[in-house]
């Protein structure tokens, strides 16, 4: 067993030995607040208790400059995590699509996918994210081939997509799926959400450090997200595992997540706006 092996294996396990345990968790909070890359601490029950476990004075959140260009290694061209949505746009993609990408960044979905789909002329492509991240988007945009990408920190501009794409984004939002739809004002026909962290128990907040910010982030009941997600009108039509990513909480006891998940639903009634 290796030394990093060993420590998870200790840190699970610490709470057998309370003196052991707080020290272990003195030290992990002490290293946490250096904002070490994709680490995560605490377990809570709402965004507004996490935000008050984040040190003082630190960024929270993506809304800043320095963000801008974390993902800029996914541009070029599509991970391991990115090949359950593409097999699905792969068949829906055509001159008449309206994608709105919900916590699309400074488009990496866009361009990572882009030789793999070959976007049709007409084709529209609506990254929704924070204005500092909007505005870097907007910049890469006009240094880089981006036909039909733009750009909003408005949800109701994404009211006729008749393709919703969450990569990675819901768990940092402070708002269920269902809200988000009644902000944007329909239910697009083709709903594909990806890297969500969902397990058995029950949904809490942790933190996350990415290196450059701390972030309140959601991990999900799976039934309940499934469900909430049904109850919309949609059909699962598929599901995948992400195993390229995973969620440690030390001395959470049973909440980590070994790998993400990714699912495509297709609106089953009529009642969307959308094709």
């Amino acid at each position: 067993m290796g030394f990093a092996a060993f420590g998870r294996k200790l840190a699970n396990n610490a709470w057998r030995i309370p003196v052991l345990s707080q020290f272990l968790a003195w030290d992990y909070a002490r290293e946490f607040a250096q904002r070490p890359m994709n680490k995560f601490r605490g377990v809570y029950g709402s965004f507004a208790e996490a935000e008050r476990a984040i040190p003082a004075g630190e960024r929270i959140g993506y809304d800043h400059v320095e963000l801008v260009t974390l993902y800029r290694h996914r541009i070029e061209k599509a991970c391991q995590s990115d090949y359950g949505p593409l097999y699905w746009l792969r068949g829906i993609v055509d001159p008449h699509t309206f994608i709105f990408d919900l916590g699309g960044h400074v488009g990496v979905s866009y361009y990572g996918w882009s030789r793999y789909l070959g976007y049709p002329p007409g084709l529209r492509w609506l990254v929704y994210d924070l204005p500092a991240i909007v505005r870097g988007g907007v910049e890469l945009a006009s240094q880089r081939e981006s036909s039909g990408l733009a750009f909003t920190s408005n949800l109701e501009d994404g009211r006729d997509c008749n393709v919703f794409l969450a990569a990675g984004s819901l768990q940092y939002l402070d708002i269920s799926l269902p809200a988000i739809f009644a902000a944007v004002g329909c239910r697009p026909k083709h709903l594909i959400v990806n890297k969500v962290p969902l397990y058995d128990g029950k949904t809490f907040v942790t933190v996350q450090s990415t290196g450059r910010a701390f972030h309140p982030y959601r991990i999900f009941n799976r039934d309940e997200f499934v469900s909430g997600i049904t109850a919309l009108g949609y059909r699962a039509v598929d599901d995948w595992v992400n195993r390229e990513q995973h969620c440690e909480i030390p001395f959470s006891r049973g909440r980590d997540i070994d790998a993400y998940s990714g699912y495509y639903f297709v609106l089953s009634d009529s009642g969307s706006s959308a094709r």
